[in-house]
C-alpha cells in the first residue's frame, strides 16, 4: 500500500532528519455501509435489480454471481449493459469487486470472514 508522505523542507536541517509526515486520511479504511444503508441508497430501477440479484445469489449460494449469471436472472442477453451497472454500482459505493477476477463482486458489508 502506497503511503503520501510529505518531506519538510525547512533550511538548515541535514536530510537524515528530516521529519516525514504521513497523510492518514489517505491510508485509513472507507467505513463500509451496512446492508440497510445500501437498501436505502437511492438507485435507478435497474440498478437496484443488479444490487438485490447481487445480494441474494450470496445469500443463497455464499459466493459471486457472474456477470453472465446476473445478465440471466434480469432476462437479458448483453453482458455489456450489465457490467455498465455493475461498475456504476462500485462507483455508488454498495458493491465491491476486483477488476480482471471472475465472481469477485460482492456488497459492500459481506466480509469474507464472516459469512454466515
Amino acid at each position: 500500500m502506497e503511503v503520501n508522505t510529505k518531506e519538510s523542507r525547512e533550511p538548515g536541517i541535514p536530510d537524515s532528519r528530516r521529519r516525514v509526515q504521513i497523510n492518514y486520511g489517505m491510508t485509513q479504511k472507507k467505513n463500509a455501509l451496512s446492508e440497510v444503508e445500501c437498501r436505502e441508497m437511492e438507485m435507478s430501477p435497474a440498478q437496484r435489480e443488479v444490487f438485490l440479484i447481487v445480494d441474494e445469489w450470496w445469500k443463497r449460494f455464499n459466493f459471486s454471481p457472474s456477470l453472465r449469471d446476473i445478465a440471466n436472472q434480469r432476462g437479458k442477453m448483453g453482458l455489456g449493459n450489465t457490467s455498465e451497472i455493475v461498475n456504476r454500482l462500485v462507483k455508488l459505493g454498495v458493491l465491491k469487486k476486483l477488476d480482471g477476477a471472475g465472481r469477485s463482486i460482492r456488497p459492500v458489508y459481506i466480509n469474507f470472514r464472516n459469512l454466515e
